[in-house]
């Protein structure tokens, strides 16, 4: 994969890491302007991506710019005025929150298709990042404020659900996109160093051990290359879409996150430990609504493939008509209602000529176009439907099927265009009226004999009537 990166991309990464790791090595008062020119160098290949215009690019970009705008502020006081203080903070901040933005960006360009799996696999990172910290940071009065902590905890669910995200969309990704590893190595670094900052005793980020300032400086540097690299274009179109099935483990995984931070609470609570109330509240916050997003897009799901095996099961698939089947359910039971509907049993004139000189496609494009002008002639009270091969049936409630077939004979003035050419169909049609209380196989073999009569009848009209 990196023999595609270009030299001087990767030259820059080399020496750029480089400095990252000699970074914790330097003296205190040098490390302020050492953060800041390393930082600030992931904004030279950045900018060359800018001539993409794409908003993840830009975002990450200005992104950067945030940060690093902090760096220099933070420099710039420690050289004037020989103290630091929280100015920077909300420049560092701001940043990283705009560099989840463009993250966020990607993974809806990119995972559009896909939004049950990358829902699955947020809920997942998230559950594990609360456990984690549950088990590995437990609350101590001796460390960082209560307020500090909560917004820790707040970084720590939203980069594990992004990063989660991401690994969603590489894993369902046909292609090697080194943009995209670049960002799974971002977030992990950035989720290192903010847990690191728990056991670094301080509210102040500017008093951090120099080696947690290195891990944002090396998510920094892969950021800055990430979106240079020319696989960032196709990481910003739209991914493959996986089949998205509801099954028991996927309910039993849904209602195990569900459960998760209030069991830890209880685990807590039962072995003699403070309970995290921080981590109880703004876990279950985050974890229930993707549950409930998750849960709702499931059950919309299974209405809609549900929905779509009904109509499968009563439409004809090449003209969407109503089937045979829903025509006799709807026959049968005006009849049983003791109404007496017209029926017009419809049957093209000259079809097998067009199939037999253009072919089968031809065919089935001419029953379409057929079926097209049979619609724009009936009512919404009428019920249209392809009865089989070339013939078509309408149902007309007792009071509203005279002017049909004058539609019809206007809608067949005008001849079909199949494949390019002429395809000069006609039309015979058997009407009926049916008798209350008949059984609709009377009914449609009467309807039949009469469009039979109609075929037989004169051949010099293109619509061809027989009532019987």
């Amino acid at each position: 994969m990196l023999k595609d990166v270009p030299p001087a991309l990767l030259t820059y990464v080399v020496v750029a890491l480089v400095a990252v790791a000699a970074f914790p090595l330097a003296p205190d008062g040098v490390r302020p302007l050492l953060y800041f020119l390393i930082g600030s160098s992931s904004l030279l290949p950045a900018a060359f991506a800018l001539r993409r215009r794409e908003g993840p690019v830009r975002l990450i970009f200005a992104g950067l710019a945030v940060i690093n705008a902090g760096g220099l502020w933070a420099a710039a006081q420690l050289a004037f005025t020989g103290n630091r203080n929280q100015a920077s903070l909300a420049f560092i901040v701001a940043g990283h929150l705009l560099l989840l933005v463009a993250a966020l960006w990607i993974v809806l360009r990119r995972g559009r298709g896909d939004v049950g799996g990358i829902l699955d696999a947020v809920v997942m990172a998230v559950g594990l990042a609360s456990l984690l910290w549950a088990v590995l940071l437990p609350p101590r009065p001796d460390t960082v404020s209560a307020g500090t902590r909560a917004g820790m905890l707040v970084l720590v669910l939203c980069l594990a659900g992004m990063l989660g995200a991401l690994f969603r969309v590489e894993r369902a990704a046909r292609e090697s996109l080194l943009a995209l590893r670049a960002f799974l190595v971002v977030l992990p670094l950035a989720l290192v160093g903010i847990v690191s900052l728990t056991f670094a005793a301080t509210d102040d980020p500017l008093l951090r051990p120099g080696w947690i300032d290195a891990l944002f400086l090396a998510g920094y540097v892969v950021a800055g290359a990430g979106v240079a690299d020319p696989s960032m274009v196709r990481l910003l179109r739209p991914g493959p879409a996986p089949v998205d099935r509801l099954g028991p483990r996927r309910l039993a995984f849904l209602g195990g996150a569900l459960a998760l931070n209030p069991v830890v609470a209880g685990v807590q609570q039962l072995a003699g430990r403070p309970v995290d109330a921080v981590l109880l509240a703004l876990g279950t916050a985050v974890v229930v609504p993707l549950v409930m997003v998750r849960i709702g897009r499931l059950a919309a799901q299974r209405s809609r493939a549900e929905a779509a095996l009904a109509h499968e099961a009563t439409h004809d698939p090449l003209t969407g008509l109503a089937n045979r089947k829903r025509f006799l359910a709807v026959l049968d039971a005006e009849l049983a209602a003791g109404s007496a509907p017209l029926i017009f049993f419809c049957d093209l004139n000259g079809f097998k000529a067009v199939n037999d000189k253009l072919g089968h496609l031809a065919g089935d494009e001419l029953l379409r176009l057929v079926a097209d002008r049979l619609s724009a002639c009936v009512r919404t009270s009428d019920t249209l439907a392809r009865y089989g091969g070339d013939e078509f049936v309408v149902l007309c409630p007792a009071t509203d099927g005279e002017g049909l077939v004058p539609r019809i004979e206007a809608a067949f003035e005008t001849p079909f265009v199949v494949a390019g050419e002429t395809a000069d169909v006609g039309l015979s049609i058997g009407a009926v009226r049916a008798e209350p209380g008949a059984d609709a196989v009377t009914v449609l073999r009467r309807a039949d004999a009469a469009m039979y009569a109609a075929k037989a009848a004169d051949r010099g009209q293109r619509v061809r009537t027989y009532a019987a």
